[in-house]
């Protein structure tokens, strides 16, 4: 009966703004390597995301996710699935010159919504 119950809770920031477009933003030498690693872990977390809603979808329970891809994606692991809750705050531009961006914004925070 006097079963105890542990709560645990964890607050990650994860601050992945700005464009990394070096056409765009004209960055070069280690600021582009650093763009790069930024961009790597994006798609990442995109894979992770993605494969999390097949997951979702199929209710397979077996199905391999690649948190190990990234260490991003390793450290938000016990975030992005199992029984937690997650929320993500996105942000966009109303200017005309960063429309694309926006919408890929608003495209990544849609699937995360549908974890």
């Amino acid at each position: 009966m006097g079963e105890d119950v542990k709560t645990v809770s964890k607050l990650h920031l994860v601050d992945l703004s700005g464009s990394e477009r070096p056409s765009q933003t004209g960055i070069d030498g280690k600021t582009l390597k650093e763009a790069c690693a930024i961009n790597g872990s994006l798609m990442n977390l995109s894979q992770v995301i993605q494969a999390l809603n097949k997951k979702a979808k199929t209710g397979d329970a077996n199905m391999y996710i690649p948190f190990r891809y990234s260490m991003m994606t390793m450290v938000l692991r016990d975030s992005l699935g199992g029984n937690c809750r997650t929320k993500m705050i996105a942000t966009v531009s109303a200017e005309n010159e960063d429309l694309y961006e926006s919408l890929s914004t608003c495209r990544f925070a849609r699937s995360v919504s549908l974890i």
